[in-house]
């Protein structure tokens, strides 16, 4: 399915609505020769099959793409192919599906585990799309889901009956950074493929866990195996980034056996409203975790006389930008700042994330009406995209309010989602009106979230915000 950002950004099915032990040196292998002193040829050569010597600069690389898949991924993925399935979804009584992704057999009791956003449609509206597994050699059937966990985008389901595929091993430790990795899947219906790459390690700009796999992950091949080089299975294949060549993330296997202590019973013997609650509760603990990471004052970033809250924890990234109008005598510096904390509730809806933008002028000469009509219009310039069918209409409140060291005027407005009791947007906006000279406009945008954890987040940023002329 493919559903991304950073941002989460999800490449993991293809979406049809209208989304460390050590490695050790194999056995038998002998050791690397030690390096000698003795130098190598200064003008290397080549001997081609009819006998002839040439220079070795002047053979031509083969092209990559053209040469043939390892000895080592082809073993690999020998070994786990009737291990992984493709699952599909379909809308009503369809034939051809509205998504796909992929899954593997773990353990003795025939579970299966995938993503939680390849089978999350079915699993809100249970009544409207049925789920499908397709093995390695064409067998086919209906597949239940048993348990899910959003934070980490994962679920496990199982066939309606006994599918004897082969479980394949679990590994709870993280391979070490460098080591080789392989990827399985059924990227965009083109069957079972594997992708060879490496595994980079944890990535420490995070509030949930996933290992950078520098790798192809496509389309489809969300909810695959990520194996090590001696097939154990370390990840689940989750996703990508948009606009990079490979790199790809993966949901460490150590989360998989709490998962699979939970399934003990198919979900859809609960209500569709039970169901939802179950989804938003997840939600919110994760959430949480996220709007408690700060703000705390040492975080902040000074800008003209403000300042300003910037990199509230480890997984934010910031970057300021600067623009000079000569013209007008404006000068702005522009401070960007979000959260890699989101997560998928269904495939065209994520939640969890946190966004800000301080933007901060300084003029001479320009017109006071100028100036206040400048600031509105950027007050005014805010995108609330969402499906109406997810949120309600905002309601919003404006009031005066004196921070620490100025007077500014903060619209705050709130939106509650339909589905998901207990979740909120928020979004806030506040313009310094103390000076004509300098000023800022910070917009707060929480998405996701409960609606008193989000508002002392709000107070904790506002409270973080400051000016000294």
């Amino acid at each position: 399915m493919v559903a991304l950002r950073l941002a989460g950004c999800l490449a993991c099915c293809l979406l049809g609505l209208a989304g460390a032990a050590e490695e050790k040196q194999p056995a038998g292998e002998p050791a690397k020769p030690e390096a000698t002193a003795t130098p190598p040829p200064a003008s290397p050569r080549v001997v081609t099959e009819e006998g002839q010597v040439i220079a070795a600069e002047e053979v031509e690389e083969p092209d990559l793409a053209e040469l043939p898949l390892s000895n080592a991924a082809r073993v690999r993925l020998d070994v786990a192919r009737d291990a992984v399935v493709q699952i599909r979804g379909f809308l009503g009584n369809a034939q051809t599906s509205a998504f796909h992704g992929s899954g593997f057999a773990v353990g003795p009791d025939g579970f299966i585990v995938t993503n939680y956003h390849v089978v999350s449609e079915a699993v809100l509206h249970p009544q409207r799309f049925r789920l499908e597994y397709v093995t390695s050699d064409n067998r086919s059937g209906r597949l239940r889901v048993y348990a899910i966990d959003i934070r980490n985008d994962l679920a496990v389901v199982k066939a309606d009956i006994d599918l004897m595929l082969p479980a394949l091993r679990l590994r709870r430790d993280i391979p070490r950074q460098g080591a080789r990795a392989y990827s399985i899947g059924f990227p965009l219906n083109l069957g079972l493929t594997i992708t060879e790459g490496v595994a980079n390690g944890l990535v420490d700009t995070g509030f949930d866990q996933r290992i950078h796999y520098t790798g192809a992950i496509n389309g489809g091949m969300s909810g695959g195996p990520a194996l090590d080089a001696g097939g154990g299975v370390f990840g689940v294949n989750v996703s990508v980034v948009t606009g990079r060549q490979l790199v790809g993330f993966v949901v460490p296997a150590r989360h998989i056996e709490p998962l699979l202590q939970r399934a003990r019973a198919p979900l859809d013997q609960l209500s569709a409203q039970q169901v939802r609650n179950m989804v938003a509760q997840q939600a919110l603990v994760h959430e949480a975790a996220v709007l408690e990471a700060g703000p705390p004052r040492q975080a902040t970033q000074t800008v003209f006389g403000f300042t300003l809250p910037t990199r509230l924890a480890a997984a934010f990234e910031c970057s300021t930008t600067g623009a000079s109008e000569a013209p007008q005598g404006v000068q702005q510096e522009s401070i960007g700042c979000f959260a890699r904390a989101g997560v998928l509730l269904q495939l065209d809806l994520e939640v969890g994330r946190v966004d800000f933008q301080h933007r901060v002028l300084r003029t001479q000469g320009l017109h006071a009406l100028q100036f206040a009509q400048r600031l509105n219009a950027m007050a005014a310039d805010r995108r609330r995209n969402a499906l109406a069918q997810h949120v309600a209409p905002f309601a919003c409140r404006d009031a005066l309010v004196s921070l620490d060291g100025f007077d500014a005027r903060v619209s705050t407005c709130v939106r509650q989602y339909r589905l998901f009791t207990g979740l909120y947007d928020i979004a806030v906006t506040v313009t310094s009106i103390h000076s004509m000279e300098r000023a800022v406009v910070s917009q707060l945008d929480l998405r996701g979230v409960g609606f008193e954890p989000g508002m002392q987040f709000v107070r904790r940023f506002l409270g973080a915000m400051q000016w000294k002329p």
